[in-house]
């Protein structure tokens, strides 16, 4: 069947679009990881004294892609990006300083923050009657060359997703729960060389005495407080004035 004029021109414009923009796009469904917008986690944090860097697993890039049997390959992009973006916003409340870096740039007592995740795409199951979003993979906590946190997870969204692109939506909620999970940990990492505590100087201090309000002033004495005032006397008529 022949494309109408303007339907066939705006194809062939797209096509090389497509192909400069997302190699491939088209024999594969794309799936956006979006960069996290939620606040830190709540719950207790230790203040650390040293900056954190946080080093992402080279083996995990900003395009990661899978293969299903009978179905055409699926490609999660903004991995690597969301990864960082997402620990650096869920970390800073307890370093004074998080950075992206690796252990060798890492100084004196500086924590290194490893990290390694990768995503997968889940066939429907008794989980949900839709396609899931995985996140699984470990993590560590380094300072001075030496490991002292590690720790494996592994998550999925809800099973209620078609599969290709919307699972993009189902990795972007596996991955906030795994970086959440993650920053909730090492942040209750205990701080073993704290900041030496300064003194302060003492204060002088004095209580303010708060009184009451005084009350009002008494009424003045034969008259009473609430009497209306005096009705001015009415002028004597003439024929008043001239009696003797």
């Amino acid at each position: 069947m022949k494309l109408p004029l303007h339907r066939s021109r705006g194809l062939i414009w797209a096509l090389p679009l497509c192909l400069a923009v997302l190699p491939g796009c088209t024999t594969h469904h794309w799936a956006e990881v979006a960069t996290s917008e939620l606040p830190p986690p709540p719950g207790p944090k230790i203040l650390h004294t040293s900056r954190l860097y946080i080093h992402v697993a080279p083996a995990t890039k900003a395009t990661a892609c899978l293969t299903h049997e009978d179905y055409l390959p699926l490609c999660y992009y903004n991995v690597r990006p969301a990864i960082e973006d997402g620990l650096a916003r869920n970390l800073w409340p307890s370093f004074p300083e998080v950075a992206l870096g690796r252990a060798d740039q890492a100084g004196p007592s500086d924590y290194v923050l490893e990290v390694d995740l990768a995503l997968d795409a889940l066939p429907p199951d008794a989980g949900g009657p839709g396609w899931s979003a995985g996140v699984r993979g470990r993590y560590r906590l380094l300072r001075d060359g030496r490991t002292i946190f590690e720790s494996t997870l592994a998550t999925r969204s809800r099973g209620e997703f078609p599969y290709g692109a919307p699972l993009g939506t189902g990795a972007s909620e596996a991955m906030d729960a795994a970086l959440q999970h993650i920053a909730r940990e090492i942040s209750e990492v205990h701080e073993t060389r704290p900041d030496p505590v300064t003194p302060l100087p003492r204060v002088a201090s004095r209580a303010i005495e708060i009184r009451p309000q005084e009350a009002k002033a008494a009424p003045s004495e034969g008259k009473p407080a609430d009497s209306p005032p005096a009705t001015p006397k009415a002028a004597k008529s003439d024929s008043d004035r001239r009696k003797p």
